[in-house]
């Protein structure tokens, strides 16, 4: 798309700056920075204005064309330079030459959008849509369109019951201050319908006043936004027409003053119409009350953030079911025997979105009512909802259209991932920043500027949360299926993503030189090696594996066409040894592979890489130890370095020049990387951890060491380290007073596999910032974890403690004075929860899973004492099964996670 080719070109042109800074006072280069800032401003301005669409996205197509094609040609100059002994004069002749053509090209795009933008604004197209004309009178006097919500009235309230009479409790309550009370949900899940509903409900309508509802939608005008609040209030219809703005706000404040008022503003899109109506409401301390619906939730958090937000979840299947059929068969019929497994089916695939259940039940009402008919619309639910001209993608397309420039791409990469995926946040985030369409904003990292994106779309509801780590961050989300399909039909038309669900390549061949991403979900299929390759392509996602029909020696170059690639994600394919190809693809900024041979040196020639998984097959993680390659260390922009098995870092070569680190010969260290998984214990010496400055996140795995306890005292050295995982099968105690003193920084900690003594504990407790402590899989000398009064978590907040050979556990509330959450899993002999622990003011959950009949009695105990005591606040959870894999590898994989 536009913006994310406007904003990856401009972070290459700066990479470029720094190789031949000379080059900038070109004439060619000047042009190429002005266009590109010209277009920018246009984008920015273009989110704000009102332009005829036809022509302006035509021009915009050629512009972005045309940078793509700019951005390609200095990235190809890149590779080529590094593959030739020339000079940088004969680089930069070279790239000046090759670019005049382009640059032309894109000052020809400019003066045709200028051309056109100065022709739209002599017509009046350039400005916010002017206020609406009005031919009736209905419609001259600002009377809303029932259109809004006769489309939901119809609804059954299915599903709906526990929000419908939350929202009544709200409305009719005893609180005589003016309440807004705000319902967020994404679209078509049936804000407007459950505010009908509220609205309509005769113990509400029978308690206010006077009643008035407006749809503000996202192109408003406030005169026609107060005509139609006046409209709604009897008396007030006389000669408002010709009033002004603060007029009909004057006089809709004294209308409604000293009465008691519900409002309902529908579909408002921005905090500036709350900014603008609220002087309109007076606030007489009589339980006058506003609803207000929006998809986002900052938006609707805004006009009263001191109340909860309604937030609308989606059906569940049951209730999901339910509507359908009524929708089908009416509120009286049943559905015939023959067709409810398969209705069934069908009311699944809506993904629990009301709108969607609605358009397809409308085509169900259409066809013959039969099994294979039935069976048809099984398979083909998506093409049904994006087929109707009018409900379902029009509405959840207004989510797409009026999200910001920056954050467009952001939700079109979504649809590289398969339905219903439980997409990691922290591996989107990384193929965020690596795809390079992120703006970098002053004193904040692009990791964290695309943290702030994640949750800018969760707020907006197009992105849902799987899960949420316990300080709050996203640890995992998803997207709904039907937004899924919206994102895949605008990122094909923006040629920014393609995805193809088949094992043949025919779509992607037609594709493959058009567009800036690719994503296989399925096997693919390939007669030679040759098929898979594209010029143009910045990310790759692999969801299959690769079966290729060509001989060995016709596969050698199976990756090599990928020149210009930055994110390249195989993850199901399991290659017998490291694709040496892989290695020349200098621009690969992030890289997912699995393989059964080791890193090569080579890998170092990815200079510009920034986080590598790789994963070598499930028996190795444990017993197979990985040595890296010394070369690795002058990967100066890698970031993180996650290896799923055992892996040993050999000291740094040195180099030829000095610094104030040494007098001779110095190392060129790895000052950029953040995180590192499964160091081995012998490659934790104080040497490494000193070449290793950033290191934030770090896990030791090994199986063998029995110098466990020596080689952690070198972490002292890893002075910003804040998560620490260790993974240890040794013979002896790990001694945690030996090291555990140096560990000032850390705040997250997972042991597993240890040998745990109870003096030793205490330890522990003395970490001075540590939140979250995770014990899984430990040997505690004696079976028991007593705690003395003197051992104070005084920072803890989360406690996990998964120990199935754990019997005694003596601990109090002093022990753990800021504790908010408690899990036991799989604490199958565990006698009991100490008492105590509950008269922890701040502890909000115990969860038990899998856990003794005895424990889960304890847990039982310590909440009917607190209920007794007047605290109801503390809930207890009780799980039979566990959620998580009880498999070797998923274990391995929870741990290190």
């Amino acid at each position: 798309m536009a913006y994310a080719s406007v904003v990856s070109l401009a972070h290459t042109i700066e990479h470029l700056r720094t190789r031949i800074p000379g080059l900038f006072s070109d004439p060619t280069i000047e042009s190429l920075a002005g266009s590109l800032e010209y277009f920018r401003s246009f984008l920015d301005d273009s989110s704000k204005r009102s332009y005829p669409q036809e022509k302006v996205t035509v021009l915009v197509g050629k512009f972005r064309d045309a940078l793509n094609e700019a951005e390609n040609i200095i990235e190809l100059c890149e590779i080529h330079q590094r593959g030739s002994s020339g000079s940088i004069e004969k680089t930069s002749e070279d790239l000046l030459g090759s670019l005049l053509p382009i640059v032309q090209k894109i000052e020809s795009a400019k003066k045709e959008l200028v051309l056109s933008l100065d022709t739209c604004t002599s017509h009046g197209h350039d400005i916010e849509p002017a206020e609406d004309h009005f031919e009736t009178r209905e419609s001259m006097l600002g009377i809303p369109s029932r259109r809004s919500f006769t489309t939901n009235v119809e609804n059954d309230v299915v599903g709906l019951d526990d929000d419908l009479e939350k929202i009544i409790e709200r409305l009719v309550g005893s609180s005589s201050e003016r309440e807004v009370v705000a319902i967020t949900g994404m679209g078509g899940i049936g804000k407007t319908t459950l505010a009908k509903k509220a609205y309509d409900y005769p113990r509400v309508r029978s308690r206010f006043d006077v009643h008035a509802w407006v749809t503000v939608s996202r192109e408003y005008g406030m005169r026609r936004l107060l005509l139609s609040l006046v409209c709604c209030i009897p008396g007030m219809t006389d000669r408002i027409v010709e009033k002004t703005e603060d007029q009909l706000a004057e006089s809709l404040y004294r209308k409604l003053k000293d009465r008691r008022y519900l409002i309902v503003i529908d579909d408002i899109w921005s905090t500036k119409v709350w900014d603008n109506v609220t002087r309109c409401f007076p606030d007489d301390d009589n339980g006058s009350r506003i609803i207000l619906t929006s998809r986002l939730k900052d938006v609707a958090a805004y006009a009263n953030p001191d109340r909860p937000l309604h937030e609308m979840g989606l059906l569940s299947l049951d209730d999901s079911w339910k509507l359908l059929s009524i929708k089908v068969f009416g509120a009286n019929d049943l559905c015939p025997s023959e067709l409810e497994d398969i209705g069934k089916q069908i009311a699944e695939k809506c993904g629990g979105l009301p709108l969607a259940i609605l358009v397809v039940a409308g085509h169900l009402s259409k066809i013959v009512r039969r099994r294979e008919s039935w069976i048809i619309v099984a398979k083909t639910v998506s093409s049904v909802v994006a087929n109707d001209p009018d409900k379902c993608l029009p509405v959840l397309g207004m989510s797409y259209s009026y999200l910001p420039n920056h954050l467009k791409p952001c939700f079109l990469s979504m649809g590289a991932f398969p339905e219903d995926f439980e997409i990691k946040a922290r591996t989107l985030i990384q193929v965020w920043v690596a795809e390079g369409f992120l703006k970098a904003e002053m004193l904040k990292s692009l990791e964290k500027v695309a943290e702030e994106c994640l949750e800018d779309l969760v707020s907006r509801n197009l992105i849902m949360i799987r899960k949420r780590r316990f300080s709050g961050e996203i640890r995992s989300c998803s997207v709904h299926d039907l937004l899924r399909d919206l994102s895949l039909r605008e990122a094909q038309k923006e040629k920014f993503l393609h995805v193809t669900s088949t094992q043949y390549v025919s779509n992607f061949l037609a594709q493959r030189n058009e567009s800036r991403g690719f994503s296989f979900l399925s096997n693919i299929s390939l007669n030679d090696s040759t098929e898979l390759s594209s010029h143009v392509a910045r990310s790759m996602f692999f969801w299959g594996k690769l079966l290729i029909s060509a001989p060995p020696h016709r596969q050698i170059s199976l990756f090599a066409s990928f020149k210009l690639i930055r994110v390249f994600s195989i993850f199901s394919h399991l290659f017998p040894s490291f694709p040496a190809e892989i290695t020349q693809l200098i621009h690969l900024r992030y890289l997912w592979i699995r393989s059964n041979g080791g890193l090569p040196a080579s890998v170092s020639q990815l200079y510009n890489l920034q986080t590598l998984v790789f994963q070598q097959p499930e028996l190795y993680y444990m017993y197979k130890t990985l040595i890296l390659p010394r070369e690795i260390w002058s990967m100066t922009q890698l970031r993180r370095l996650r290896l799923l098995s055992g892996n040993y870092l050999s000291k740094p070569k040195k180099s030829a020049k000095t610094d104030e680190r040494a007098t001779g010969d110095v190392v060129v260290g790895l000052s950029n990387l953040e995180e590192l998984s499964h160091l081995c214990f012998a490659s934790c010496t104080e040497e490494i951890f000193s070449f290793l400055p950033n290191i934030r996140k770090l896990s030791i795995l090994d199986a063998a060491s029995d110098d466990a306890s020596e080689y952690l005292k070198n972490l002292v050295h890893l002075e910003k380290l804040e998560t620490l995982k260790c993974v240890c099968y040794g013979q002896k105690p790990l001694s945690l007073s030996n090291w555990c003193a140096s560990l000032t920084s850390v705040k997250r900690l997972i042991l597993s596999g240890c040998l745990l003594l109870s003096v030793d504990m205490a330890s522990l407790a003395a970490l001075p910032n540590l939140e979250v402590l995770k014990l899984r899989d430990n040997e505690f000398e004696g079976r028991a974890w007593i705690l003395s009064d003197e051992d104070e978590f005084s920072q803890l907040k989360f406690l996990l403690v998964a120990e199935p050979r754990l019997v005694n556990w003596e601990a109090g509330s002093a022990n753990f004075p800021n504790l908010q959450k408690l899990v036991l899993r799989k604490c199958i002999r565990l006698e009991e929860i100490p008492i105590d622990i509950g008269e922890i003011c701040t502890l909000e959950v115990i969860e038990l899973i899998c856990c003794s009949s005895s424990a889960q009695n304890s847990a039982e105990e310590i909440r009917e004492e607190q209920e007794s005591m007047g605290n109801s606040c503390l809930d207890v959870r009780v799980y039979a099964d566990d959620d998580q894999s009880s498999s070797l590898f998923d274990f391995w994989r929870a741990v290190l996670d």
